[in-house]
């Protein structure tokens, strides 16, 4: 593996076509030659605020030109970068600014009304063109840190997964597990604060491709299908619950894809085998791994039919797995083990956990002097090395891609006045096709009123957690069951058929028999007893996949034309969707391009 950096991988694709088009968005394209001069111009100016080598730089923005300025800026001046997502509640972004120790904070014009109060130092990221910048003299080392991403940690705090250049290089160059090169164009789709961004990103830009980033905001599935038809498309990631939605309502749309990456969670076999039906050239490959690894550990290229499970494949390259015993030793091949993997993309543990490091990156047995790390899956390897997954073996759980731990919430929970015991737990018993999150907490008080304790502790868990984090229903239960050994037993929590509402908004039934039809949907979706004509979808415990879901249904069971994504994401209400649909009922003689069911994607 090559001891290079993300910015000389870059400025050797500037040198060998400058006026390539690197980036395109909104109808606008920006050559390799036009972002290495902004990105050289955002460099000298975080210089110049005191910014150098192994510093921490927050970049909060929505995908735009400016938000890979930001990127490719930071790196540029020796930093690391931290992604931040704009809607991340307030005191979870101050957290993360003052845990990482972020004395920057980059970010542009349409989110600079969304940021809080911050100790930080702000720079607008401008997109206007800039007289050419000195280069920087090259600096750090493909050991040098490249980026500092969060995930949800045990303890009730996020931990941040400290990356070095050579991670990010090992995913996306010099590497067969999928093609990359100059005539590829990616789209850039997900969240920053998502790790498969990375892929994403660097996978276009340190190989001479094409980056297409997507709009911010509201996306619906059509939406979708007509951009990867439209911008022709060649590499496309989607996490598992995108996935599986594209295939069953849009599959006719990847004909243009060469390589389909998906993964976040466990892929049904039916949905990978019809895009092999339906597009047999793509490459259809399942990609797999922890933050703590670069994005990808392990990678599967779908080949036949799939009968069973979907695979997780064999090691792309510079990586190591092992399948190990409780005493780290080598299980046999076919019988189930441990997770752990090492080599070039592991991360260098835990930004100031020593001590969360050491258990979860122990030193490697099979080639001293290295580390290695703990996944926590349960696998086995089965013929010509290829791994096939099992389960956790922690409370661990993947919601819509997004890693989660249910103890993080659960101590955001007892934090909470009222509030004894609480234990989270993912369910697929609630709301068809879908884990959700449902929470059970057991009140100090017995006679504590439990709707009212249950949305008071929604409204609590919003302000402090992100919305993927916040579990679609509390459960308040008298007392926890317990297994023989003392412990909880998760298994015997009741199901939470219905739940009641949970929102400030005062309840206002019904008025008309689209608005009590509306009302019948949501709250079928959402598995509550009832909902307002102006309460918030969202607020609610909805989603942008069940958002898909539920647009879908209402085209099938209204007589009236149901708008576009875009509109329902404006106003997600009962009241407003019926206005919407009456609006565009009278408007239109004939369904608009936009009239699509929607889904958020990644956002």
């Amino acid at each position: 593996m090559k001891d290079v950096t993300i910015t000389e991988l870059f400025a050797d694709r500037v040198r060998c076509a400058p006026m390539a088009t690197a980036l395109r968005f909104r109808g606008e394209e920006m050559t390799y030659r036009q972002l290495d001069l902004r990105a050289e111009h955002l460099a000298h100016r975080l210089r110049d605020v005191g910014i150098g080598t192994e510093d921490i730089v927050g970049v909060c923005a929505e995908r735009s030109f400016e938000m890979i300025v930001a990127l490719l800026g930071v790196l540029k001046a020796g930093a690391a970068y931290l992604p931040l997502h704009p809607d991340e509640p307030a005191l979870r972004l101050r957290f993360m600014l003052d845990h990482a120790g972020a004395r920057v904070l980059l970010t542009h014009r349409p989110v600079l009304g969304k940021l809080p109060g911050l100790d930080v130092t702000v720079l607008d990221v401008d997109g206007s063109e800039v007289p050419g910048a000195t280069p920087l003299p090259p600096g750090g080392s493909a050991d040098g840190l490249a980026y500092v991403r969060y995930t949800s940690g045990s303890t009730g705090h996020p931990k941040a997964v400290a990356v070095p250049h050579r991670g990010v290089v090992r995913l996306v160059h010099d590497t067969e597990w999928i093609e990359f090169g100059p005539d590829q164009t990616f789209l850039q789709l997900c969240a920053l604060t998502f790790d498969p961004s990375e892929f994403e990103i660097w996978g276009a830009l340190l190989n001479g491709g094409c980056l297409v980033i997507h709009p911010p905001g509201p996306l619906s599935l059509p939406e979708l299908a007509d951009r990867l038809r439209r911008e022709e498309i060649t590499t496309l990631w989607l996490t598992t619950g995108l996935f599986h939605r594209m295939v069953d309502r849009h599959v006719d749309s990847f004909g243009g894809l060469r390589e389909l990456v998906a993964g976040g969670d466990v892929l049904s076999p039916a949905h990978v085998n019809r895009v092999r039906r339906a597009h047999p050239k793509i490459r259809m490959v399942n990609g797999y791994g922890p933050t703590e690894n670069t994005c990808f550990t392990t990678s599967h290229t779908v080949t036949r039919r799939i009968r069973g499970t979907v695979p997780i494949g064999t090691p792309i390259a510079g990586t190591r797995v092992y399948v190990l015993d409780e005493g780290l030793r080598p299980v046999p091949e076919g019988e189930w083990g441990e997770l752990y993997t090492g080599g070039a993309g592991l991360a260098r543990g835990y930004l100031h956990r020593p001590e969360l490091t050491e258990q979860r990156f122990p030193p490697d047995p099979f080639v001293p002097g290295e580390r290695m790390y703990r996944v926590g899956d349960v696998v086995r390897r089965g013929e010509n090395g290829v791994l096939e997954f099992r389960c956790r073996v922690d409370d661990q759980v993947k919601i819509a891609g997004h890693r989660i731990e249910p103890g993080e919430i659960a101590a955001a929970l007892t934090d909470q006045p009222g509030v004894s015991q609480a234990v989270v737990i993912a369910r697929e018993d609630i709301t068809p096709g879908d884990k959700v999150l449902v929470a059970y907490v057991v009140a100090e008080l017995p006679d504590e009123n439990p709707t009212d304790l249950a949305n008071d502790l929604r409204r609590a868990l919003r302000h402090r957690l992100p919305r993927h984090m916040v579990p679609a229903a509390i459960t308040m239960v008298p007392e926890f069951p317990l297994t023989r050994a003392g412990k909880i037993d998760r298994t015997g929590l009741p199901a939470p058929k219905l739940v009641p509402r949970a929102t400030d908004t005062a309840y206002e039934s019904p008025r008309t028999p689209v608005e009590t039809k509306l009302a019948e949907v949501f709250a079928d979706a959402l598995a509550v007893e009832e909902v307002g004509i102006h309460d918030d979808f969202f607020a609610i415990g909805g989603n942008s996949l069940v958002a898909a879901d539920v647009l879908a249904r209402l085209r099938g069971e209204l007589a009236a034309d149901v708008p576009a994504a875009r509109l329902f994401f404006e106003n997600p209400t009962v009241a407003g969707l019926a206005e919407t649909v009456a609006a565009h009922t009278e408007a239109s003689t004939e369904p608009s391009d936009e009239d699509h069911e929607g889904d958020r994607a990644c956002d």
